[in-house]
């Protein structure tokens, strides 16, 4: 959302930060229905940007409860939907119910490259590899089996892990000689050193669309992990490099093959010139120009849509960024 306000002022779109300004509506995952309501009476549009869902194998009996605001609004209010992947939408669908073609927009993420660009002089490993990872690192299944696959790779290598830890229990996990500890730094130094690395290295339990991985791309890394999420949709030009998982749409953590991830750095390293050639082809994919347009595309054409009559919603919930004319 911050890149996405960053390109509406560098391109002078407009909008505005207040409702009663506003004639219609656009905002991540859940808003004040209420308000919502207002914007409708007055013939505006409500638009609603959604990327994971929660989900009974990982959030349990709550997920219901959890959900019940995003889905109000999805359900009841949204005229329009955008999702930040095919496999956003898939989540969604299998949750919240699925939604005419006309009344959603897939958008991936993208990544400002004027900051995030491949170093093509990098040169080859010299003996030892330079692996890389980033991230918010609150559960375990982000950590863990990196680890664990490490531990055991017989060849010289570093890794380098940029990010804040958000979860003391997941401490333990990077107390490991190889593990060059970074902890959060702005984007431009993160770039900087995404350009210094070899393989960029990532686990993430049905992820919706990374933007770590997608910086990754964009940096020209060859990119290691596993087949869960939308990490094969967002990596289609490099899947060997994914270690299968399932082929349910809600994959669980017991799934994760340590093995078969360590099979997977080593398949990447032993080929390191090809997969990286493959990696720098594709750096251009996920630029935030073409995500940008998208995106203001979809705001300017949605007034020719055809408003969605609210119905009746007993609660209210409270969230939200900006309201957009």
């Amino acid at each position: 959302m911050r890149n996405l306000q960053t390109y509406l002022d560098q391109t002078s779109y407009s909008y505005v930060s207040n409702l009663e300004a506003a004639d219609n509506i656009f905002f991540p995952v859940a808003y004040a229905v209420q308000e919502l309501k207002e914007i409708k009476k007055r013939k505006g549009k409500v638009i609603q940007r959604l990327d994971g869902i929660y989900y009974p194998s990982k959030h349990g009996k709550k997920y219901r409860q959890l959900n019940a605001p995003i889905k109000k609004v999805y359900r009841n209010l949204a005229d329009f939907v955008i999702f930040q992947s095919e496999y956003s939408k898939k989540q969604c669908f299998k949750i919240l119910g699925m939604l005419p073609e006309e009344r959603y927009k897939i958008i991936v993420n993208g990544v400002n490259q004027s900051i995030f660009y491949p170093n093509s002089d990098l040169p080859t490993p010299n003996g030892k590899f330079k692996l890389v990872t980033t991230g918010n690192f609150r559960n375990i299944d982000m950590i863990e089996p990196v680890v664990q696959a490490l531990d055991q790779l017989p060849v010289n290598f570093e890794l380098t892990i940029i990010g804040p830890i958000t979860n003391d229990s997941l401490k333990p996990f990077f107390n490991r000689p190889y593990i060059n500890r970074l902890g959060s730094l702005p984007a431009r130094e993160i770039a900087a050193v995404l350009r210094q690395q070899h393989i960029f290295v990532y686990s993430h339990l049905n992820p919706p669309c990374p933007n770590s991985v997608l910086e990754a791309v964009s940096t020209g890394l060859p990119i290691v992990g596993f087949a869960s999420g939308a990490m094969e949709e967002l990596l289609y030009f490099s899947k060997k490099l994914l270690a299968s998982v399932s082929d349910e749409i809600f994959q669980e953590y017991c799934n994760f093959d340590v093995q078969l991830l360590q099979q997977k750095i080593q398949l990447a390293m032993h080929d390191y010139r090809k997969w990286r050639e493959i990696a720098l082809a594709y750096s251009h994919l996920y630029s935030f120009e073409t995500c940008g347009k998208a995106y203001t595309d979809t705001f300017q054409a949605i007034d020719s849509l055809p408003s969605r009559p609210s119905r009746p919603i007993f609660r209210r919930f409270f969230t939200g960024i900006f309201a957009k004319t």
